[in-house]
């Protein structure tokens, strides 16, 4: 009977491992070929286990109706390497990771889990476990993570900013800032983003003033409240002053674009220590109402098609744009640019029981002149991360608005105001500069212009922007 010596133990040991080598090497070679890469939105969040708080990162994927999730767990080359899924990577603050992607099952939960198995043979021959395992909560790291978006990144570099993330009024806003000098805030509308003041950035930066391009709540890469009232004025102020108080300042002229500009009114006159001016573009500041604004729950299907009324339904129309935010964002954007060429709508039957929104838009012939493929893509990008639900519950909040503002009675704007809209724009109706003037001026101390820029819609800082830049600098110049 042989006996097992020492050396020759050792022999059988060196063996087995260069075996075992062989066959890792094997699996590698054969498992990890054909990996595409796909580009996902990164988020930061924290992840409590055992009682402790322990930071991870994941990204969300849609891949061909598929949704994935990327994960530092150990070891992501065996994990990558069984389910030939996309590698991702992130960078950030000037670091770069690689994460593996695995499939993200049970999201329709509020607990998700991500749950692959491992075949058996390269799990007898590895030790690796037969499963990895790993719960979050899918609603809360979409919603309350920091979104870290190389593209923004990159893209925010070229017009000479950066991007980061905030606390403002308990939730996460994610901000593009440039230069140096009194704070300006640019408010964008809806359905928008920072993006839409990317021609005000360098320009105000350059003239000398520090300027910030938030994401409002629900929109890109800031928190996405779950609760429709969480988007109602007086939160969207407070989010506006906190970004102030959250970047050392003690006070910053505001400006406000379409929604924005609702926005910017109510923080002058709710926050009025905070705010030394006030700019608004589109939409005019007309006083509090005598009467509490009231909307039905649900359009009547015989009535004429009203898109406001339509957003009043929940659900209903952010599932319409989620499901094709290309077609809703070219559409509107080109429907509010005078002399685009559009093709005839698809629907136009003007009750509302013949349909949504963005068939009784006509497709536009091209992209309006101010709008590259680009810019509609990364809108569309950020849509597809954010959805439209948020934004469009700014307009689900007529009634509570009013609710909480009864001290804005009669009240006044106190500070210095602009007020910069396109001469075509669909928002004021045909009104002439004199007709504007005379409905503003019962609501503001120090009106210092009503301005119609000739033959500009809806989006005139993007439409216009050299002109929009030069009203600005302007009017900040003129101030004390």
């Amino acid at each position: 009977m042989a006996v097992l010596t020492k050396k020759r133990a050792i022999k059988i040991g060196i063996y087995f491992l260069i075996f075992y080598a062989l066959i890792v090497i094997l699996f590698e070679t054969l498992l990890g070929t054909n990996q595409p890469t796909y580009d996902g939105t990164m988020i930061i969040t924290s992840f409590e286990e055992d009682g402790e708080a322990i930071d991870r990162v994941v990204a969300r994927l849609d891949l061909e109706g598929q949704i994935y999730v990327a994960v530092n767990h150990w070891p992501r080359a065996w994990a990558r390497r069984i389910q030939r899924n996309p590698d991702v990577q992130l960078t950030y603050q000037g670091e770069t990771w690689n994460y593996t992607a695995v499939v993200l099952e049970g999201a329709e939960h509020d607990q998700g889990a991500i749950d692959f198995a491992v075949p058996f043979s390269f799990r007898v021959l590895t030790g690796f476990p037969p499963r990895y395992f790993f719960r979050f909560d899918p609603k809360a790291d979409l919603s309350e993570g920091n979104a870290i978006d190389n593209q923004t990144i990159d893209l925010a570099a070229e017009f000479g900013a950066e991007v980061r993330t905030l606390e403002s009024n308990g939730i996460e806003i994610r901000i593009v800032e440039s230069g140096e000098g009194p704070l300006v805030i640019l408010v964008h509308g809806w359905p928008e983003s920072w993006y839409s003041w990317r021609h005000q950035l360098p320009a105000l930066a350059q003239a000398g003033y520090r300027v910030v391009a938030p994401d409002m709540r629900g929109y890109g890469g800031s928190a996405l409240p779950f609760a429709t009232e969480d988007y109602n004025i007086k939160e969207l102020a407070a989010d506006v002053a906190g970004i102030i108080t959250a970047l050392d300042e003690e006070s910053a002229v505001i400006v406000g674009h379409d929604w924005g500009a609702p926005v910017v009114w109510h923080t002058a006159l709710l926050y009025p220590e905070k705010i030394d001016a006030v700019v608004g573009l589109s939409v005019l500041y007309g006083g509090r109402s005598e009467n509490k604004p009231e909307r039905p729950v649900r359009q009547d299907p015989e009535d004429e098609f009203f898109y406001i009324s339509y957003f009043q339904d929940p659900g209903v129309a952010e599932a319409e744009f989620d499901a094709d935010p290309e077609a809703l964002i070219a559409r509107l954007y080109a429907s509010r640019s005078p002399g685009t060429p559009v093709h005839p709508p698809e629907v136009t039957d003007a009750r509302a029981i013949a349909g949504g929104w963005i068939k009784r838009l006509g497709e536009p012939v091209h992209l309006p002149a101010w709008l590259s493929e680009r810019d509609l893509k990364y809108y569309v990008s950020e849509f597809r991360k954010s959805g439209f639900e948020g934004g469009i519950n700014y307009y689900r909040n007529g009634a509570l608005n009013w609710e909480l503002t009864p001290e804005l009675d009669g009240s006044k704007i106190q500070q210095p105001a602009l007020f910069i809209a396109g001469e075509l724009d669909i928002v004021n109706r045909g009104a002439t500069q004199d007709e504007l003037e005379l409905r503003a001026q019962p609501h503001f101390e120090d009106l210092r212009g009503v301005v119609l820029q000739p033959g500009i819609g809806h989006r005139n800082q993007q439409q216009a922007p050299e002109d929009t830049n030069r009203l600005l600098i302007e009017f900040l110049g003129s101030l004390n």
